[in-house]
C-alpha cells in the first residue's frame, strides 16, 4: 500500500470516528451489524478463512448453513468492536457502567494482595478493546501490550490515545518486556494474550486440534511469581458486554520449567476453550488459527473402485512420511461416496464443472443434492487440510471440499470435466499422456501409485501366511500368478486363460516351482471355473484364490511378497505397477489376444512402453514358459522401477 492510499485509509477512519461519535450508540451498533453483514458477503478471502477454522472445530456438530450462519455472526461480532473502540471517547463520556460490567474484582484484588504483580490472561476474543475499561475500576495501573501499526502510524497513535482515555497504559511491543518487569515489580496489571503464539509458540491441544501459543505470560509467572488471571469479554445485545476477571490459575510446579510451562498452558487453554465452544462468535477466526499445528488431517475421497483407492491411500502415505519429516502427526479418514443414481453422479459432473467459475455453487450444501444421505453426512462431518482423490467420480468433490476447507487437493489420474489447473498438485502417470499439460506441480510416475515398498511386503506376506499356514517355510521358487476382470474395451478370452495355465504349469513342474494365484472381484465367472478346473488337483499349486469366493485382503499383496517372478493379466494398470513397485521379475500378457494384433488401446500402450523401456517383459500366453525360462536363467534382466521419491519430491513443493 502505497503513502497516498494509507493517508487515505486514515483520513477515512478519522471521518467514520467523528461521524460515530455524532450518533446515538444504539445507531453505531446498528451500522456495525450492516457492515458486518456486507463484510461478511463481499470479503470473500476473509470469509473463507473464518469458515474453515469453524469447519475445523465444529465439522462434527455443525451443518455447512449453521457454519456460514456463525461466520456471518462472527464478521458481524468484529465489525461492531471495531465500531465501539472508535467510540471509546464518547462510551466514556457517556459512562462506562452503561455499557459494560465487570464481575470477578474480587479475584482481581486477592491477586494484587499478594504484592508480586497481576497478569491479565486473555484470547483474541470479544470487544477485547472494551476491556480496557478494567482499568477505572481496579487499584493500581493497567497496563496493555499493542503491536506497533507500522503501515499506519497515524493509526497507531489515534488508536493508542482512545486505550490511554480507556484508562489503560500503552507499552509497545519493543520495549514490552522491560516495562512489563517494572510493573510486576510495582504490583500493577499487565494484560497480555494466549493465543497466536506463531512459529516460536508451544504448540499445545486446542478446540480438537493442536495451535500455537505464546509462552511469555506464563513464563513472567515462574520467574517473578505473578498471578496468572484469565480474563474474558463477552457481548450480551443491546450494546452490553460482560467482563469477567477470574480467579488466578493454580499453577502446578514440579521443578522442571519446560514441563510446568507446558502443562499450565494446556491448563489455561482449556479453560478457554471451553468458553469458546460455548460462544464461537466472540472469537477473532480471521488468522490461521491452525496454521503452525502439528497435527495434519488428511482426507480421502473413494469412489468404491478399489484400485482407486488404493492409488490415493498410496499417495497419502507419501504425503505421511513427507510431513512426518517435518514433525507433523497424520491423521487419514476416507470418506466413501454414494450417488443417489448414475444421473445423480452425471449431474454433478456438469454441476461441479460450473463451478469452477461460479463462487455460490461451491458451498458444501450442494453435495446433498446428488449424494445419498448417509453419505453426504459423512463428508461434511470432516476437515481437511489435504484431499486426495483419485478419478474423474471424486474430483469434483475433492474441488468443493478444498475451496470450503481451504485445504490442499491432491488428484490422482485426470479429473474429468474439471480444469487440471484446480487442484494444487496432480499425479498423473505417465499413461494419462502428462507431457500435453504443462504445469509446476505436476507429478509424472512411471506407474500408478501404490501402496508397495518392502514394510507392505512383509506384513501381507506374514498376514496371508497367517490364513494359509503350509506357505510357511517354503523354499521353493514361486511363481505368483494375478488374474484380473473384463475392463472398458477389454474382454477376457477363455482359451487364452486355458492357454496361459497349460504353460505355467509346465514351467512350475520344468522348475520345481509352486503356484500362487488370486483372481479379482472382475474376474469372470467362466474364467474362475476355468482356474479351479485346471488347478484343482495339480500339486503345484500351493495357493488359488477366487476373489468372488473368498476375498483376502492380503492376497495380492501376499503373493507378491512371496513369489520370485510374476505373471499378470495387462488389463489392469493398477495390477501391473504393483507387481513392478514390489521389485520382483515381471511378465505381463494380454487376456484377449496377443498383444499388437489391433490398434493399441490405453492399456497396450501402458504396457509396451514399459517392456520398451525394460522394466518388464510382454509374453503373449503362448510364450510365457520361455519367458519364465529367460528370467531364471538370468539371460534378461529387468530394470527395478520406484517412483516414490518422485511423489514425495513433488509433494514436498505444497507443504
Amino acid at each position: 500500500m502505497n503513502s497516498f492510499k494509507k493517508s487515505l485509509l486514515f483520513v477515512a477512519i478519522k471521518i467514520l470516528a467523528f461521524l460515530f461519535m455524532l450518533m446515538p450508540m444504539k445507531f453505531n451498533l446498528w451500522m456495525g451489524r450492516v457492515l458486518g453483514r456486507l463484510g461478511y458477503h463481499f470479503l470473500s478471502r476473509k470469509r473463507k478463512v473464518v469458515y474453515a477454522n469453524l469447519k475445523t472445530v465444529f465439522a462434527a456438530t455443525h451443518s455447512p448453513a449453521q457454519l456460514r450462519a456463525l461466520t456471518r455472526d462472527v464478521f458481524i461480532n468484529f465489525i461492531q468492536s471495531a465500531v465501539e473502540l472508535l467510540c471509546l471517547p464518547k462510551i466514556k463520556r457517556l459512562g462506562f457502567d452503561d455499557f459494560v460490567e465487570v464481575q470477578g474484582k474480587e479475584h482481581v484484588d486477592d491477586a494484587l494482595a499478594l504484592g508480586r504483580g497481576v497478569i491479565f490472561l486473555a484470547i483474541h476474543s470479544g470487544s477485547w478493546e472494551l476491556a480496557s475499561v478494567i482499568g477505572g475500576v481496579v487499584e493500581g495501573a493497567y497496563h496493555v501490550v499493542v503491536n506497533d501499526q507500522s503501515k499506519l502510524p497515524e493509526l497507531d497513535k489515534m488508536l493508542n490515545e482512545y486505550r490511554t482515555i480507556a484508562g489503560a497504559h500503552v507499552i509497545t511491543a519493543g520495549v514490552a518486556t522491560k516495562e512489563i518487569i517494572k510493573a510486576m515489580k510495582d504490583n500493577e496489571i499487565v494484560s497480555l494474550v494466549l493465543d497466536q503464539g506463531g512459529r516460536a509458540g508451544l504448540i499445545v491441544p486446542f478446540l480438537g486440534k493442536t495451535a500455537s501459543m505464546s509462552t511469555g505470560a506464563m513464563r513472567l509467572a515462574f520467574k517473578y511469581g505473578c498471578a496468572l488471571c484469565p480474563v474474558w469479554i463477552e457481548r450480551r445485545g443491546n450494546g452490553k458486554h460482560v467482563l469477567t476477571a477470574f480467579k488466578a490459575l493454580d499453577l502446578t510446579v514440579t521443578g522442571d520449567l519446560e514441563k510446568d510451562i507446558y502443562v499450565n498452558i494446556l491448563k489455561a487453554t482449556t479453560h478457554f476453550e471451553r468458553l469458546l465452544r460455548a460462544h464461537p462468535q466472540e472469537y477473532l477466526w480471521f488468522y490461521k488459527v491452525f496454521k503452525y499445528s502439528s497435527q495434519v488431517r488428511v482426507v480421502i475421497i473413494d469412489d468404491g473402485r478399489t484400485g482407486h483407492l488404493r492409488q490415493s491411500q498410496a499417495v497419502s502415505s507419501h504425503l505421511g512420511e513427507v510431513l512426518k519429516k517435518k514433525g507433523k502427526s497424520v491423521e487419514e479418514n476416507v470418506v466413501a461416496l454414494q450417488w443417489k443414481s448414475p444421473w445423480a453422479l452425471s449431474m454433478f459432473s456438469l454441476y461441479a464443472k460450473l463451478a469452477q467459475y461460479l463462487y455460490f455453487l461451491r458451498n458444501e450444501d450442494c453435495l446433498k443434492l446428488f449424494l445419498t444421505e448417509a453419505s453426504y453426512n459423512d463428508v461434511i462431518k470432516c476437515k481437511a487440510d489435504f484431499v486426495v482423490s483419485c478419478g474423474s467420480q471424486c474430483a469434483g468433490v475433492n474441488y468443493i471440499l478444498s475451496q470450503n476447507h481451504l485445504a490442499k487437493s491432491i488428484s490422482i489420474l485426470t479429473p474429468g470435466l474439471l480444469s487440471k489447473e484446480r487442484f494444487d498438485v496432480l499425479v498423473l502417470p505417465e499413461h494419462d499422456n502428462p507431457r500435453t499439460l504443462k504445469r509446476s506441480r505436476l507429478i509424472i510416475p512411471k506407474v500408478s501409485p501404490n501402496l508397495i515398498n518392502a514394510s507392505y511386503l512383509k506384513d501381507q506376506s506374514e498376514g496371508l501366511v497367517k490364513h494359509y499356514s503350509h506357505l510357511k517355510g517354503s523354499v521353493r521358487t514361486k511363481f505368483g500368478i494375478l488374474i484380473g476382470g473384463d475392463a472398458q474395451g477389454v474382454k477376457f478370452d477363455v482359451n487364452q486363460i486355458r492357454e496361459l495355465i497349460d504353460q505355467v504349469k509346465e514351467a512350475a513342474l520344468h522348475y520345481n516351482a509352486d503356484i500362487l494365484l488370486t483372481t479379482s472381484r472382475r474376474t469372470p465367472q467362466a474364467i474362475e471355473q476355468a482356474i479351479v478346473r485346471e488347478f484343482k488337483n495339480f500339486e503345484r499349486c500351493s495357493l488359488c484364490i477366487i476373489a468372488n469366493q473368498r476375498n483376502i485382503p492380503e492376497a495380492v499383496g501376499g503373493i507378491l511378497g512371496l513369489s520370485d517372478l510374476v505373471i499378470v493379466s495387462g488389463e489392469s494398470i493398477s495390477m501391473v505397477s504393483e507387481a513392478l513397485s514390489s521389485g520382483k521379475r515381471t511378465i505381463v500378457f494380454s487376456p484377449h489376444g496377443p498383444y499388437g494384433d489391433k490398434p493399441r488401446d490405453k492399456y497396450e500402450d501402458f504396457v509396451l512402453k514399459l517392456n520398451d523401456q525394460g522394466y518388464l517383459m510382454v509374453s503373449s500366453v503362448y510364450d510365457i514358459k520361455p519367458k519364465i525360462a529367460q528370467l531364471l536363467s538370468h539371460k534378461i534382466t529387468l530394470k527395478g522401477l520406484d517412483d516414490r521419491n518422485i511423489i514425495q519430491h513433488g509433494l514436498e513443493a505444497i507443504i
